[in-house]
């Protein structure tokens, strides 16, 4: 699940009902090769992806694709899509804030983000780093490359790559379902 919220507040973005008049976020995802890509808003909450084993933007086909333990799943491009009117977006923060790991499963990310899209993989070239669980309390996911960087109009936060990555002995079936929160000031 993720989770937006804004501190003035941003999976699977829950959307802790704090909201702003003309402000409008959603989760984004962006799919396939370079050059032949797609890209969808996801909406504020609810299931909106589901780590598989293919490059696939719907939570509904993960029974078709699924991750075989001891291997990864392909990479998740997400990023904050943010519209409206408003006067400024900064300060992102990103964390996994519900769901328990199974034996064997670790959530990896791009730490800070990746300002330039590629396409998904399922080798763990790019995720350098375990998703933080809890609030950062400083940004950590970058706008135009830079973490102190911020949106005066609509656009776009960098991309939040990420991956589940699994051993040989991570149980069968599905995993636990996981809340990430994209936080964010707006002025």
């Amino acid at each position: 699940m993720l989770k937006r919220g804004k501190k003035k507040e941003g999976y699977y973005l829950i959307n802790n009902n704090q909201t702003s008049m003309a402000l409008t976020y959603n989760w984004n995802q962006r799919t396939g090769a370079t050059g032949d890509t797609t890209t969808s808003d996801l909406g504020v909450s609810g299931n909106l992806f589901n780590f598989q084993n293919q490059d696939v933007a719907s939570a509904a086909e993960y029974t078709a694709y699924p991750i075989t333990a001891g291997n990864n799943s392909y990479e998740v491009w997400l990023r904050g899509h943010f519209t409206g009117s408003f006067n400024k977006v900064q300060n992102l923060q990103l964390w996994k804030s519900a769901g328990t790991l199974g034996t064997g499963e670790t959530l990896y990310w791009k730490d800070g983000g990746d300002e330039t899209y590629a396409e998904p993989l399922a080798t763990d070239i790019l995720t350098d780093a375990t998703v933080p669980t809890a609030d950062p309390a400083s940004s950590n996911v970058s706008i135009g490359g830079s973490q102190a960087s911020s949106l005066s109009a609509a656009g776009y936060s960098d991309y939040i790559v990420m991956q589940l990555r699994t051993t040989t002995a991570s149980e069968a079936g599905d995993t636990e379902t996981f809340t990430f929160t994209l936080q964010y000031d707006e002025n």
